[in-house]
């Protein structure tokens, strides 16, 4: 375990100059559509992990890293829980994209948390189809994964708030922060987690296989 919080801080130091590229985002996001303040807050984290995967890519970071004495399998499960402080930055960033509106009266009403939580769940599940790929295609299908990806984070900003309205449970919830039946959200959550179990699987199975 101590041996993938190394490797997670190896990716934190790779993207913490990408970081600063945050503030001028999230003030033009601020400044321009500060209604949809939440359904942005997706974005940091995806460029993040994209970043840090093509560094590690673009450097060679991989046969570096095999070569140590680590198994295969806590280099796979550092690459996944380095989802929780991409997240942690996003969360952060918005929340402090709220306080500076707040405290400059650009708004009144409280911080929408319920929407926040879904986009940043939404994160995770797009880390659960883009790593498996990173590893199977490697230095080769990288950008184009990446464009992609890129791409789908775009749409996806646009299509969070069709899925709202398409889904009354779902609408009710993030309005009132109530359910209807606590049986749809636990089916949610077991089928969240076994796509993340899965998704990790896969991308040990493929990166334990392949010849670096």
């Amino acid at each position: 375990m101590y041996n993938s919080l190394y490797l997670i801080r190896k990716d934190l130091i790779l993207v913490q100059k990408f970081m600063l590229l945050l503030i001028p985002y999230y003030l033009v996001m601020g400044y321009t559509n500060f209604d949809g303040y939440t359904l942005f807050a997706l974005f940091p984290a995806m460029i993040l992990l994209i970043n840090s995967c093509t560094l590690d890519v673009q450097q060679n970071n991989q046969k570096f890293l095999i070569s140590l004495p680590v198994p295969r399998q806590q280099l796979v499960l550092a690459k996944y829980l380095a989802i929780l402080p991409y997240g942690l930055v996003s969360l952060v960033c918005t929340m402090l994209l709220y306080l500076v509106a707040f405290l400059s009266g650009r708004t009144t009403g409280p911080l929408a948390w319920r929407e926040l939580a879904l986009c940043l769940a939404a994160f995770p599940l797009l880390a659960s189809f883009y790593l498996p790929l990173y590893y199977w295609l490697g230095r080769k299908g990288t950008q184009v994964v990446n464009f992609v990806f890129i791409m789908l984070i775009m749409l996806s900003v646009s299509a969070a708030s069709k899925l709202v309205e398409w889904l009354p449970g779902l609408s009710h919830w993030v309005s009132t922060g109530k359910t209807d039946s606590i049986l749809l959200p636990v089916i949610a959550g077991l089928g969240y987690v076994l796509v993340l179990f899965c998704s990790y699987l896969i991308s040990l199975r493929v990166f334990a296989a392949k010849d670096i």
